[in-house]
């Protein structure tokens, strides 16, 4: 079987100087325990959106690109940018860490950027994070800072963008761009489109998620979503749980915090914290087997797949602890009743299909 997982933010933890090759028995992943799990194919994202003061977001986001690719030089590591490299590593046994980019900060209204790291290899390019550019609108800022965006949608440089990306290549990732933004992509696409991590607005209406007709719009490309365990985006009522328990460790988090020199340290120090903390709260594995099925039922078993986020949260449903669990997927796939092929094409042939299409 092979299997692939469509989004790790392992880069924040490299960039405040862990050693992420050993097992660091934190987070989600390392590369021990990434070569140790059943996962073919990790794809590593450079995320520059909230850089250190100290460095222009071009800079934070090449260096960043840097340290991933230097994870090659490790035993049993590739760093593919084409598919007979992915299918080589498969077949040699070894890890796959192809690298993506989440957030267009890096390109500083520069088209030259995106050039530079196209030509260094991207597997997928998101427009953006959480916050908003002056060419495209993201899901959180059209839905709670639409009165200050400074542009709806995307403009005539970010239709450059997209264009750009797909003449090379590139997947364009939809998962946390905003309505607009994702209509204005669809109607100058003319290859696959992605969402690399994103779950469904139906059963938990998070502007992160995605709604019936955006689920459709993807599958008309011949693209792939990627569902996305987050709690926050399965369950609708996790919120009330979680806020309980954060009230509750309040002073731990901030004096875990204060011991941080960095921005990203502050945040996994918290994450890592709260990772143990809100097990107990955490749905089952079997809520985010609904957002599967919901797609599998709506656009078919040949578009869905996992893009698990890891290391950029700060829970995994209840039972899932790390990617030593990545395979409890499967597990409740069998338990619904659907076949092995089914089961082989959701957790990673499906964006082999994909990149067969846009790659070769």
């Amino acid at each position: 079987m092979f299997v692939a997982d469509l989004h790790n933010d392992l880069v924040q933890r490299i960039m405040i100087g862990e050693d992420v090759i050993k097992n660091t028995s934190s987070g989600h992943t390392d590369i021990e325990r990434l070569k140790l799990s059943s996962i073919d194919l990790e794809v590593m994202i450079v995320w520059a959106s909230e850089k250190e003061p100290s460095t222009s977001y071009f800079e934070f986001a090449s260096k960043m690109y840097e340290k991933l690719k230097a994870l090659e030089n490790v035993h049993g590591v590739s760093v593919p940018i084409t598919l007979d490299e992915i299918k080589s590593a498969k077949y040699n046994n070894k890890l796959s860490l192809p690298i993506a980019m989440e957030g267009g900060e890096a390109l500083e209204n520069k088209i030259e950027n995106l050039e530079y790291f196209i030509e260094k290899g991207l597997f997928y390019f998101g427009p953006t994070w959480n916050h908003s550019l002056d060419w495209v609108s993201s899901g959180y800022g059209e839905t709670h800072k639409k009165s200050t965006l400074k542009n709806f949608g995307l403009n005539k440089f970010g239709t450059h963008v997209i264009r750009l990306c797909q003449d090379n290549k590139v997947l364009v990732d939809v998962s946390h761009i905003g309505e607009k933004s994702f209509w204005d992509i669809m109607s100058i696409s003319n290859k696959p489109i992605i969402a690399s991590h994103s779950s469904v607005h139906k059963l938990c209406p998070h502007f992160r998620n995605l709604k019936d007709d955006q689920i459709e719009s993807i599958k008309k490309t011949n693209g792939f979503i990627g569902l996305n365990p987050y709690p926050f985006f399965i369950d609708p009522t996790f919120k009330i749980r979680e806020e309980k328990i954060r009230k509750t460790f309040r002073q731990q988090l901030s004096e875990l915090a204060d011991k941080q020199e960095t921005t990203a340290g502050k945040w996994i120090a918290k994450q890592h914290f709260l990772q143990q903390k809100l097990a107990s709260v955490c749905p089952g594995m079997n809520v985010f087997i609904d957002h599967i099925e919901y797609i599998i039922k709506m656009i078919g078993i040949d578009y869905v797949g996992i893009g698990s986020d890891y290391d950029g949260l700060d829970c995994l449903p209840k039972g899932w602890n790390d990617c030593m669990d990545h395979m409890l997927i499967t597990e409740e796939l069998d338990k619904r009743g659907y076949s092995v092929e089914e089961i082989e094409k959701v957790m990673g042939k499906n964006i082999l299909r994909v990149l067969e299409e846009v790659w070769s």
